[in-house]
């Protein structure tokens, strides 16, 4: 970058580096310093300004903490437009729906299914004969939803996963946090940067030392694996978020070759889409090798979002860990919600539920996919998908900036994130001005409209 030349006055009460911060803070945010733009070195910084190494150093680090700033062992400080942990204030709040039409949110789930009247009748059953699901019941959950798990994983994915290795859980985020317990003090668990957040700050809360790779748009990162001392290595094979990619075979293949290449060695599969994407994805990683793989599940995104019931599948010799380190392990997920979610699969309705939202979805992701690739700013876009799930990644390049291009969707009556928000620190395979796209709620002409709403806010710098 050019020669800084900020003035620092030495006799105001503000320490010398949080001016400097200052300084920096309002280059960066203004845009004066491009993203991703290299910072002077602390050695030139300190002679330029006249201060010492260590001022610089506390200026810089404070940069990286609030998020304006990157640092690259032996490269050195990069500036962040995007702090994803103190976003600008000009950007649109994305719990701000004033002015809003369409929400794309890849949380998303279509209303008209879910399965309200089967799920009613099954409640009602339980409620006439409540008396059972008073006492407390089993420690690691309904014995009839761990059976039915078990069957139901066999069923969709081919999986055999005896029963008494499935624990329930209050939710994916507390049984990850359980099992970090299970995995001990020395275990290194890595997350694709930029990671799924609501798995990864759990993990990162609970002590564990946590490390970053980042990931691309279309490749998992084997040789950074390789070269980590990650150990536990949380992946989302159906479809990774925020990318949507979805891992190939061969990528499939090396990541279980690397779990196999260590005793301690395990995969953590997330496989909340999995259920809706039989058809489109080779199949959880659980099938190709049970003792290495820990699977992860639930109902949120299948069956009713407000659902927190969830489950994990352990390998035998973790499920051993599991009952000598958490002797005292309460599931926290209500006994009525687990009854009722055991008789819907048992009564074969969820296995058809998943079929049709399985064809819905894809239906949904091909009427977004061709009305992006017929609008009129299709040579300004580059569509990223892995074929399931309920969103896809869209790249704008029509001279527009992430924050013009958010904005503008907004007032134009869509919401929309970016995936510079996803990121824990810069990642040089994210493109550019790359947001995502969730279809999940959207009807089909709701999904078409969207599109048009987003070509008119688009358009003028396009053409």
């Amino acid at each position: 970058m050019k020669d800084v030349k900020y003035k620092l006055d030495k006799h105001l009460k503000e320490p010398l580096y949080i001016q400097l911060y200052n300084h920096f803070k309002k280059d960066i945010l203004s845009g004066n310093i491009s993203d991703n733009e290299r910072l002077p070195s602390r050695r030139n910084l300190s002679q330029t300004l006249g201060l010492s190494k260590n001022t610089v150093e506390l200026a810089y680090q404070k940069l990286v903490d609030e998020g304006y700033a990157v640092s690259h062992s032996r490269s050195g400080y990069y500036a962040r437009q995007s702090s994803p942990l103190n976003a600008d204030i000009s950007e649109p709040d994305f719990y701000d729906t004033t002015g809003i039409i369409y929400t794309m949110s890849q949380n998303g789930v279509d209303a008209g299914l879910i399965p309200k009247d089967a799920i009613t009748k099954i409640y009602r059953e339980f409620i006439y004969d409540i008396g059972d699901l008073l006492p407390f019941g089993h420690k690691y959950g309904e014995t009839k939803l761990r059976k039915a798990i078990s069957h139901l994983l066999y069923e969709l994915h081919g999986v055999s996963a005896a029963a008494d290795r499935i624990i329930i859980g209050a939710g994916s985020d507390y049984l990850l946090q359980q099992l970090t317990h299970v995995l001990g003090p020395d275990a290194v668990i890595g997350f694709e940067n930029p990671p799924f957040a609501r798995s990864y700050i759990p993990v990162k809360n609970s002590g564990r030392r946590v490390e970053l790779i980042n990931t691309g748009m279309d490749f998992f990162p084997m040789a950074e694996l390789h070269a980590s001392d990650i150990n536990v290595m949380y992946v989302s094979p159906c479809c990774q978020f925020p990318t949507a990619r979805q891992l190939s075979k061969e990528q499939r293949a090396e990541l279980l070759s690397w779990a196999d290449a260590g005793p301690d060695r395990y995969i953590i599969e997330a496989g909340f889409d999995a259920d809706f994407s039989v058809k489109s994805s080779p199949g959880p990683l659980l099938a190709e090798n049970a003792e290495k793989v820990i699977y992860l599940g639930g109902f949120s995104r299948t069956v009713i979002p407000s659902f927190k019931t969830s489950y994990i599948v352990l390998p035998e010799k973790l499920k051993e860990k599991f009952n000598e380190r958490l002797p005292y392990y309460t599931n926290l997920s209500s006994r009525l919600e687990q009854q009722v979610i055991a008789g819907y699969i048992q009564s074969g309705k969820y296995q058809r539920h998943t079929e049709r939202l399985e064809r819905v979805y894809a239906e949904k992701q091909q009427t977004l996919l061709n009305a992006l690739k017929s609008s009129a700013i299709a040579p300004h876009l580059t569509l990223y998908s892995g074929g399931s799930g309920t969103f896809i990644v869209l790249a704008v390049n029509n001279g527009m900036t992430e924050a013009e291009l958010r904005s503008s969707a907004a007032e134009n009556g869509v919401k929309i994130i970016p995936l510079s928000l996803c990121s824990i620190s810069y990642n040089k395979y994210i493109p550019k001005n790359s947001f995502i796209l969730g279809y999940g709620e959207l009807k089909q002409n709701e999904i078409t409209d969207a599109v048009s709403h987003l070509v008119k806010a688009w358009s003028p710098a396009a053409q």
